[in-house]
C-alpha cells in the first residue's frame, strides 16, 4: 500500500497500472464518503471510468480487498468492509462485562472537547504542519459506574471542525461511526502499540493518585490512507487480564 497515496509518485516511479488505479479508487471512495451499504461501481463501469482492461480493475480491487478495504459479497457486489474495532486491544484486556458475566461493550462518555494548538510531538503523528491546530478530546470508558478505561484524543482540526459545535454530552458513546456521520471521516484500519507506567495519574481512572497503568497508543488511518487520529487509552495495570488458548 502507498505510504501517502500520491498519485504523481506513483507515475514518476511507474509502479505498476493496478496499483495506480488501486489508489485513484480509494481516493474516489474517500472523497465521495462512499457508504458502507452502497456497492463500488461494477469491474466494467470502473473499467470504462479509467481507461483501462477489466483485469487491471480486478487486481486493484482485489488489492483493496486483501488490505481490509473492501469485502465482497456474493451476488450482491463489492462493499467498503467495517472495520472489527471491538476486537481493539484496550476491549480484549479490559473486557467490560453484563450482571450474566458476558462481555459487553464498555460505555463511552466524553469529558473534554476543545480546540489546542499544534503540538510538535502530536502533529508529526498525524502528519500534520507543527502549528496546525487540533481538537482534543478526553473520553472514559466505563462499565457501570466503573472507570476502565481513560482516552486522550487528538484530531486535525481541519478535518473534525465540526466536533467543536457539540458539548461533551452530544457525543455518542462510539467514536468512529461518529467521525463518518458527523465529519465524513471514515477510520478503516489502525495500529497499537503498548507500554507500562509505574507512576501515572490520571482525574478518571486513578482520582489523581499515582499508579501502574497499561497505555495503548494508537494510530488510526482514514479511507485515503492517511493518520486522522492520535490516541493514548489508559487501563490500570492491576485490572489487566489476558487469556489465550495454545493447542
Amino acid at each position: 500500500m502507498l505510504q501517502n497515496y500520491d498519485l504523481n509518485y506513483a507515475k514518476a516511479s511507474k509502479m505498476p497500472r493496478y496499483i495506480q488505479i488501486k489508489y485513484r479508487l480509494q481516493q474516489f471512495l474517500a472523497d465521495e464518503n462512499w457508504l458502507f451499504d452502497k456497492a463500488i461501481p461494477s469491474e466494467q463501469e470502473l473499467a470504462n471510468e479509467y481507461g483501462v482492461s477489466i483485469g487491471t480493475i480486478r487486481k486493484a480491487v482485489e488489492g483493496l480487498v486483501e488490505e481490509g478495504v473492501l469485502i465482497k459479497h456474493q451476488g450482491k457486489g463489492t462493499f467498503l468492509k467495517h472495520p472489527a474495532f471491538i476486537k481493539s486491544s484496550m476491549i480484549r484486556f479490559y473486557p467490560a462485562r453484563d450482571e450474566n458475566g458476558e462481555i459487553k461493550t464498555p460505555t463511552g462518555i466524553v469529558k473534554v472537547v476543545k480546540s489546542i494548538e499544534g503540538d510538535e510531538k502530536i502533529n508529526n503523528i498525524l502528519e500534520l504542519p507543527a502549528n496546525a491546530p487540533l481538537i482534543y478530546l478526553e473520553r472514559v470508558r466505563m462499565n457501570g459506574e466503573t472507570v476502565i478505561l481513560s482516552d486522550k484524543i487528538w484530531l486535525s482540526e481541519e478535518r473534525f471542525s465540526r466536533l467543536l459545535e457539540l458539548s461533551p454530552e452530544q457525543f455518542p458513546s462510539l467514536l468512529y461511526p461518529f467521525y463518518f456521520e458527523y465529519c465524513g471521516q471514515m477510520v478503516i484500519s489502525a495500529k497499537e502499540q503498548m507500554n507500562f507506567l509505574l507512576n501515572y495519574r490520571d482525574p478518571y481512572l486513578t482520582d489523581n493518585q499515582e499508579k501502574a497503568v497499561v497505555r495503548i497508543r494508537r494510530t488510526a488511518k482514514g479511507l485515503d490512507g492517511s493518520i486522522i487520529e492520535y490516541r493514548e487509552s489508559y487501563g490500570l495495570a492491576e485490572n489487566y487480564y489476558y487469556e489465550a488458548i495454545i493447542t
